[in-house]
């Protein structure tokens, strides 16, 4: 008779390596997004430039953060499936950028330019989508195995 239960852990348990894992990666694109936006207007000079594309990218995280687990993009039942996933970074992307914009427009004393948050709005959600796709493609294979 088996003192301890050893069957698998159910998929509404998190994982926290995955969900580790997925919120770095998503710092990592809104740096990534940050940097290309810099770098295509001639700002983007060297690596001491990378503490302003950390304060650029902050806000739009801030933003990302308070929304997307509340919306369910780091549900352990939608981390492994693409569909659900892309549906949910979306959502949670499009009640993010007001947030992120609004935090920017403090950080960097500036006010927000209708085409910023147009282009804003579609690069990240390319890259947000991209890397949270891809990386719910992953999961789902390997959770299968």
């Amino acid at each position: 008779m088996a003192l301890t239960d050893h069957t698998p852990a159910s998929q509404t348990t998190p994982d926290v390596r995955q969900l580790g894992t997925l919120a770095v990666g998503d710092v990592i694109a809104f740096n990534i997004v940050t940097a290309i936006g810099l770098l295509s207007h001639g700002e983007l000079t060297g690596f001491g430039r990378i503490g302003e594309v950390i304060t650029i990218a902050t806000p739009f995280a801030v933003g990302w953060f308070l929304v997307a687990p509340f919306l369910g993009a780091f549900k352990p039942d939608v981390i492994t499936q693409p569909r659900r996933m892309l549906a949910r970074s979306a959502l949670s992307w499009l009640l993010a950028l007001p947030i992120g914009l609004l935090l920017w427009s403090f950080v960097r004393h500036k006010t927000v330019q209708p085409a910023f948050a147009v282009v804003t709005f579609i690069t990240n959600m390319i890259v947000l989508l991209g890397w949270r796709g891809t990386f719910a493609w992953l999961s789902g294979r390997t959770h299968q195995r």
